[in-house]
């Protein structure tokens, strides 16, 4: 007993510890940090994992087409040295049986503690700044996705490359006209201060399926440097309040995203159980005293007639966009975009391609069929834009859906890949 309590009282003055949570961002740092330690690449006891995880989250390397590699230590004590000090580090996994009960089914708990002589902090807060920085320095150039865990706390689920704006293809003139309100937005604070107005901007996004509209939000995010947050209304777990507080600690500037929300309340019902969140509960979210300022609120739906005039009146959502099926002049775009006149297409000059692009728009009725729809069409042809053209009425005729076995018993006819 007397040896026990030596040994805390040593670690209480002698001993200064940095412990880091895998259920918190900090251990994104740290795991990313020590995977570029020179010890790391020493070490004789590591783990090797193709993402950096964490519960609820999986953080993935740069690039698509590669499988990045990650060497951690493995769970146990390491030594190593940082600005010449001598720090000893403690990785310990939880069993899933000791995992508290509502845990993602299949995941586990870690936690890492650094520890070095002394009482001195400074080595330590240096560790976890540069380790926070490095992290940061990776994510410059992507747009990192939250999503609410069922601890209603926020969790990052992913990250990817900022999607270009460019790549999105909406009728003429609403891109331009959605990005320069919300850029204004983000730059008239003291406008809205001075005014006495709350400082939030609601965009509802509404319309056919598949005709772009969590893809222009993504864009958006990347073009404007936001990170996203996504809630989901259908998440059992989520309740009024875990709701307002989830807002709440949503960052200054960032996207709120709620999709689909016509799902969540399709008749407003006060004594409905289908949902542990209640209208009034998300009303009071979105727009109550507790709600955060600084942040573009986009809500998507198919059908803006399902919804409570409540939820979209002025003041919550200040502006409707409607998205909707292609027009003749999107699948013009649309084409020019997948067909550009570069080293790819080397038989394609700028004359080719716009006579392509004209006659590929004049077979596709305006207004017939989504960008998405479209998109899945063309992708069966993307090194062959004549094939395209000469396949697009045959498209048409089937009303847009898959192929029909005739067009895979030529072998002139075969999708490319």
């Amino acid at each position: 007993m007397l040896g026990g309590y030596t040994v805390e009282y040593l670690k209480r003055n002698y001993i200064t510890t940095a412990e880091f949570d895998s259920r918190d961002e900090s251990y994104s740092w740290i795991l990313n940090w020590l995977n570029d330690h020179p010890y790391s690449k020493q070490a004789t006891r590591f783990s090797v994992a193709t993402t950096i995880s964490r519960s609820g989250q999986k953080i993935t390397g740069e690039g698509e087409d590669s499988v990045p590699v990650y060497l951690l230590p493995s769970p146990g004590m390491h030594f190593f040295t940082y600005q010449g000090r001598l720090l000893w580090l403690s990785r310990e996994r939880i069993k899933p049986s000791a995992v508290v009960s509502n845990i993602t089914a299949g995941s586990h708990i870690e936690s890492i503690s650094i520890s070095t002589l002394g009482r001195c902090r400074d080595v330590l807060q240096d560790l976890v700044l540069e380790a926070k920085e490095k992290f940061i320095e990776r994510d410059t150039s992507r747009t990192i996705v939250f999503a609410a865990d069922q601890y209603g706390t926020w969790r990052r689920t992913r990250s990817r490359p900022r999607r270009p704006l460019n790549s999105i293809v909406l009728e003429s003139g609403l891109k331009s006209f959605l990005v320069e309100d919300a850029g204004e937005f983000l730059s008239s604070e003291t406008w809205y201060s001075d005014r006495g107005i709350p400082y939030r901007r609601g965009y509802l996004l509404y319309g056919t399926p598949g005709s772009g509209k969590t893809s222009f939000i993504h864009a958006l995010a990347g073009e404007l440097g936001l990170n996203i947050y996504v809630v989901n209304l259908a998440n059992k777990s989520l309740t009024d309040d875990t709701l307002t507080e989830l807002v709440t600690d949503t960052p200054t500037r960032c996207i709120l995203l709620i999709e689909d929300v016509d799902a969540a309340f399709v008749h407003r019902d006060k004594n409905s159980n289908q949902n542990n969140v209640t209208f009034s509960g998300l009303l009071n979210a979105i727009d109550g005293v507790a709600a955060q300022e600084g942040r573009l609120l986009c809500m998507t739906t198919n059908h803006i007639d399902h919804l409570d005039p409540a939820l979209i009146r002025p003041g919550r959502i200040d502006v409707r966009a409607y998205f909707g099926a292609a027009t003749n002049d999107q699948a013009r775009e649309l084409f020019e975009r997948f067909y550009p006149v570069d080293s790819m297409n080397p038989q394609l000059d700028r004359a080719k391609q716009q006579r392509l692009a004209e006659k590929f728009a004049e077979i596709i009725p305006n207004r017939a069929f989504s960008m998405a729809q479209l998109q899945g069409f063309l992708m069966s042809y993307k090194k062959r834009p004549e094939a395209a053209v000469e396949n697009a009425v045959a498209f048409v005729q089937r009303g847009g859906k898959g192929f029909s076995e005739s067009d895979f018993g030529d072998e002139s006819h075969q999708p490319s890949q």
